[in-house]
């Protein structure tokens, strides 16, 4: 009996070999029993209890018809059996009711019943279908451990207490859609055989740390008003998160995703950590929502760091803005990106990774720390491998815009980093080396523009430089001159001498042998020998840019 009390009924005749051990009436398992009897002490004891402690511990009941009935009491089922149908439709609890380790063998209905205090089921075992649908938990309930052997529907219920489902096991499927989860509710370590959760409502945190999803589980417009804990979870079938909200941030990390996930128009105000899950077979994230890059932009959206994908051609990203998400220490040359929105670089409006970015205080970019006596500020290398990654899927699906990005990005990054640790050898390696210069020139060859720029720069800038080293003409002029001001003559003009300067050259930038006016040595010999390789390296780079466009 509850707290050690004694049964202090007489003792039953029980039939051999039914019990085993001499027991009162109340706690005889014999199915032949007087029910009558039974019902009138049960009767008796709960109208003796009036508001205090009704103590059925142990009781094994024959079917019971509880439709409609209101419990003043604290009623105590701990250990009760229910040998055949319990029916508790519409019934009222209205203090504790306490059914630890209770076992119900036939069909159980709590449908519409209310717990105004406590309900605890916790370790009760439901042998067949056990239905609480619609049922109202106004204080905490407790399921941890209970066993549901077949059908369970907690379909419409309120739960506006904690609610505990740690290390249930449900043998078939048990639906919870449109349930309504007011507080925080734990189904860390619980067994689903097929669950739906759909438009179920969790308005405090969610935790299925750990559950074991045997067969389908449908969350499909589910919403997450406070953070959901998946991580550690396993899916064995399909995962289902189609037009689910969360609103806090959810937890994916190592979770496991057997027969494919579907996030397809999920919704995530906050991080979404996907951190180590393993994706077996195909992962849909089709207008899926995470945080963009103006809300909060040095914090991330979602994060795939060491997510491992088998199938990752059948990974699809389409139209989901990517510009907060990091995909470091994640192969992503096969996945599918459509019409997909990434990071836009400041400066040049081209497409980036957040990787290059993101805050390194925060907890998930952690393989981008550096030891303290590094001299790079992050692990640029581990980003341009996502760079080259991304690259290359773009390279291979012919989209070579965006591929061009990704390469710009990749040479950002090799020319940012530097073993040098002197700051002045740094800020060389970053300003003045040579892939620098290739920035400047050409922006990685991205830009056929920019190097026809600084081509026409140096033609000038050598016409302008010829005549005050000295021209020297080959034909019989006039007025022969040897510099500007000599040769601004009223029969040489001053744009005329600039004139034959820029033809000079022009004639170098074409690697012409012979000129019209030969620069004078010393001076417009070294000029000549200063141009040349100039506008070659210029013209080499712009014709490289063309290809690369033409390619496009």
């Amino acid at each position: 009996m509850f707290e050690g009390g004694a049964c202090g009924r007489p003792v039953y005749n029980t039939p051999v070999g039914v019990d085993g051990e001499l027991v009162c009436l109340m706690h005889s398992s014999d199915p032949n029993k007087d029910q009558g009897a039974f019902w009138e002490e049960f009767e008796r004891i709960l109208k003796l209890a009036g508001e205090g402690i009704a103590d059925f511990s142990g009781f094994v009941f024959p079917e019971a018809d509880f439709r409609d009935r209101t419990f003043t009491p604290r009623c105590i089922f701990r250990g009760a059996m229910f040998t055949r149908r319990a029916n508790f439709l519409g019934a009222m609890f209205t203090q504790e009711a306490d059914f630890w380790r209770a076992t119900f063998k036939q069909k159980t209905v709590f449908g519409a019943a209310t717990f105004t205090q406590e309900a605890n089921f916790s370790q009760a075992t439901f042998t067949q279908r056990a239905d609480f649908g619609g049922a109202t938990f106004t204080q905490s309930a407790d399921f941890s451990s209970a066993q549901f052997s077949q059908r369970t529907d907690f379909s419409y219920s309120r739960f506006a207490q904690i609610a505990r489902f740690t290390e249930a096991e449900f043998g078939q499927i048990a639906s919870f859609s449109n349930a309504k989860f007011e507080n925080y509710c734990s189904f860390s370590q619980t067994t689903f055989r097929g669950t739906a959760f759909r438009q179920a409502t969790f308005t405090q945190g969610a935790s299925f740390g750990g559950a074991t999803f045997t067969q389908g589980a449908d969350f499909f417009g589910a919403t997450f008003t406070q953070r959901a804990n998946f991580a550690w979870a396993t899916f064995t079938q399909r995962a289902n998160f189609l037009l689910a909200k969360f609103t806090q941030g959810a937890n994916f990390a190592r979770a496991t995703f057997t027969k494919g996930a579907d996030f397809t128009e999920a919704r995530f105000t906050q991080e979404a950590d996907f951190r180590r899950a393993t994706f077996t077979e195909e992962a849909e994230f089709r207008e899926t929502v995470f945080p963009k890059q103006e809300n909060d932009s040095d914090r991330p959206g979602a994060v795939f760091t060491l997510a491992r994908f088998e199938k990752p051609e059948e990974v699809i990203f389409y139209q989901t803005d990517l510009s907060r998400v990091l995909f470091h220490n994640c192969d992503v040359s096969k996945f599918l990106f459509s019409n997909v929105t990434w990071r836009k670089r400041p400066g040049n409006d081209k497409n980036m990774v957040f990787d290059e970015v993101v805050s390194l205080e925060n907890e998930n970019p952690s393989a981008l720390r550096l030891p303290e006596d590094s001299p790079d500020e992050r692990n640029y290398s581990l980003v341009a491998e996502l760079y080259q990654q991304l690259k290359k899927n773009y390279d291979d699906r012919r989209d070579y815009w965006t591929a061009g990005d990704f390469h710009y990005g990749e040479m950002e990054l090799k020319r940012q980093s530097s073993r040098r640790r002197n700051p002045l050898l740094r800020w060389w390696h970053r300003n003045l080396g040579l892939a620098a210069w290739y920035k400047y020139a050409s922006e990685y060859g991205e830009n056929y523009l920019r190097p026809v720029g600084w081509l026409l720069v140096v033609v000038a800038l050598l016409a302008y430089l010829f005549p005050m080293a000295g021209l020297s003409p080959r034909i019989s002029l006039q007025a022969p001159y040897q510099n500007v001001l000599a040769s601004a003559t009223p029969k040489l003009g001053y744009w005329q001498v600039l004139d034959h300067s820029l033809l000079t050259a022009l004639s170098v930038a074409a690697f012409q042998r012979e000129f019209v006016y030969e620069p004078i040595y010393p001076w417009g010999l070294i000029l000549r020998l200063l141009e040349l390789p100039l506008t070659s390296t210029l013209l080499a780079l712009f014709l490289l840019a063309v290809r690369r466009h033409c390619r496009r």
